[in-house]
Parts: C-alpha cells; structure tokens; sequence
C-alpha cells in the first residue's frame, strides 16, 4: 500500500533529466515509484498538486540555527521544513569549545535534516569578532569534534575577515584549511567584509588555497573582498577555481550580497553552483526572507527554473558529499520533496545595498515532504506572507 501520492504536478528533477507531470509515490519513507498516472487504488492519501512544481526536497547549503549560541540564530523549522526547505546547513554558528549544545538540543528537537560546518573560530560565534588573534584557533581539538561528531559536520568553516586579518593574515585560512583535510571534510571560505573601508583582504590569496569541493561563500558580496577587481573584472584566481571544481556559493545574508557584482560576474562567465541564504533572524525578517525568495532573484537576474532547481537540490547535495542520498527524487531515495507555486506577477527584489530589480516569477513553498512525512509552510515572512515586495 502506498502511504502518500502526489498527482499530477510538474516533477522536475536535474538529478533524472526529469521534467515533466508525473505523480510521485511514496512508502515507508521513501520515494516508491515516479510515473505518468499512478493508479491512485490503494493509497493512504492522496494529493492533487496540478499546476504545481515537484522537486527534490530543497537544501539551504548555508545558514545559522545555533540558537542560544549564535544570538540571531532561527528556528531550523521555521526556514526549514515551514519553508519548503528539508535539509539545513549551519554555517559556522559553532566552534569546538561550543559544539556540544549542537547535537544535544538543536538536532533532535528539529523536524528538518540538520548539517553543520563547524567554525575554525574556538568559541564559533558566541561572541564577536570570532577571531581577533591565534590564540582563538584549536585545530587539534576542532579536528577532535569533528572526528567524533561525523556525519553531522559536513566541513569547516573560516571567515576571512576581520581584524585578525591585519594580525594573522592568511594563516587563518590555512589553520582552517589544515582542519579540514584531518578531518576529512570540506572546507567552506566567507569572502566579503561590510565594516573595512580600507587595510588588506585575502581574497586573491585564499583562492589558490581552495581544493575541488571546497565552498567559497558569499560569492557575490559588493564588499571590500569582492570577486571583482577595482575595474569591475572578475579575478583570474576565481576563474580558476572554478575551473578547477571549487563550490561557488552566493549566500545572500543580510550584508553580503549586490546585484552588481552578481550582474558583472555572470557576464564574464562566472557559474554560481548554488544558492543558499545565510538565514537569521533578523535576514528572514528584513533582507534574506526565504530560500524559494532566493530563487526567484536569481530567475530576475536571468537563470532558468532548471538552473536555480538544481542549484538548490543535487549541487548542494554534492557539495556535501552527499549526492548518493540527496537532491534527487530517485526510486529508494529518502522521500524528501518539496511542492511549490510558481507565481507570475510583477515583483521587486532587493539585494543587501537596497538596490532592486525586477522580476517576473516567484517560487512559494506550497507543500513540504520530509521523509514521507507531510509538512504545511507557515504564513510567511511577510505581513502577506511568502510573496516578495510588488513591482
């Protein structure tokens, strides 16, 4: 007996080449079957989702659910599974000397999948600046955590900013770096600094640092650190890894993200593997708003539906390692799906300078699936809810 039947949407899924309406089942939790016109006999519930998008279930590659820690850190259901989004991955909100609260009293209380970097900064963010000198920074005990909290940490994150900049410069880099080969994990480098006016960044160093796999954050910050020389070219060093299989990750965050840079990057080449939010409290409530928000902007800079898709389901996926088991909506895979609306309209978006654009698409979460489990998205971000700010 099938548990659950969604009937009749448009399923798209990069990681098949599916595009197309189809009905999706599901049984004991997993996907069972995706096909045209699955005889509906026999099932437990089911569900008309016509005229909608069915896709794998959404992964937020970059935000912070560190409540408690991380004072502005959100609920993980509240942007997770309330949002159409399955799997959440904590950016850094803990170091090692913090993690323990992590596994204790975040993972477990929460309905969405819950991953984690862990910062190379000792106490994570409990407090600001995070790295002010060496002495902040315990590789063998970061290693340590990591060890004995896998699969949990996906990687190990280092922001490369601030006044340890000056101090330590690129060892910061390197530290982290150095954790996360021992570990055996990826490395996640934020790039991007709203409160220099002037004084060294480590963008051009850092990049040559970063092996394939490893996740360069915030891709598309106007900040001091850019991806754009003082021309407005994109640095060779970042042409170059990406060629050579770096992640590039845009993370929007309440600082972190111009629709200038994102316009000048994409005009000379540059591919974002993903998109993520950096959502916080403040980001929901003021900037960020919603992983499917995130969506819709890179559409009115001029992806297409398939390209923001699978920036949201099997790159992510494989960013983490972790494409055998997620971002896709294959036959046995864990039933993670996501339902959303694809709503036309004229719509205004604005990125972290107040800068707009225009678009002419909004994605809406209309049904969670987290491991064959039916999950409602609250109201919204907004006073009328998920929708973004009228034209």
């Amino acid at each position: 007996m099938t548990d659950l039947l969604l009937k009749g949407g448009r399923v798209l899924d990069p990681s098949q080449g599916l595009d197309g309406n189809l009905d999706v089942a599901v049984k004991g939790g997993s996907i069972a079957e995706v096909a045209a016109s699955i005889d509906p006999a026999g099932t437990g519930r089911v569900v008309d989702v016509s005229g909608k998008l069915v896709v794998p279930g959404l992964i937020d590659l970059h935000c912070h659910v560190y409540k408690g820690v991380d004072e502005t850190g959100i609920d993980a259901d509240v942007g997770g599974v309330r949002a159409g989004v399955t799997t959440m991955v904590d950016a850094g909100s803990a170091g090692a000397y913090t993690f323990g609260g992590f596994p204790e009293h975040i993972v477990p209380r929460a309905r969405t999948r819950i991953l984690c970097m862990i910062h190379i900064g000792r106490a994570g963010l409990a407090y600001m600046p995070e790295i002010a000198d060496r002495d902040d920074i315990d590789v063998d005990h970061t290693v340590d955590i990591i060890r004995a909290n896998r699969p949990l940490i996906r990687g190990v994150k280092v922001r490369a900013v601030g006044p340890a900049v000056p101090k330590i410069g690129i060892e910061m880099v390197t530290l982290a770096k150095r954790a996360a080969e021992e570990g055996g994990v990826k490395l996640m480098v934020h790039i991007g600094d709203p409160y220099i006016t002037e004084g060294p960044t480590l963008t051009r160093q850092l990049l040559p640092l970063l092996r394939p796999g490893d996740i360069l954050t915030h891709l598309l910050t106007g900040n001091p650190g850019r991806i754009l020389d003082e021309t407005g070219t994109v640095l060779p060093e970042l042409l170059d890894a990406q060629e050579r299989g770096v992640c590039l990750d845009p993370a929007m965050g309440r600082f972190n993200f111009s629709f200038e840079t994102a316009r000048a990057a994409l005009d000379q080449g540059v591919r974002p593997s993903t998109i993520s939010t950096d959502l916080t409290i403040p980001g929901r409530l003021n900037t960020v708003h919603s992983l499917t928000e995130m969506m819709s902007r890179f559409m009115a800079l001029g992806l297409e539906l398939e390209d923001v898709v699978r920036m949201v389901t099997v790159n992510p996926a494989r960013a983490l390692g972790m494409d055998d088991t997620l971002g896709s909506l294959a036959v046995g895979r864990e039933a993670d799906i996501t339902v959303l609306d694809d709503v036309q309209g004229s719509w205004s978006f604005f990125d972290s300078r107040r800068e707009s654009i225009k678009g002419s698409r909004a994605l809406v979460p209309a049904l969670t699936v987290r491991a064959g489990e039916m999950i409602a998205p609250d109201w919204g971000p907004r006073p009328w809810g998920w929708l973004p700010d009228p034209a």
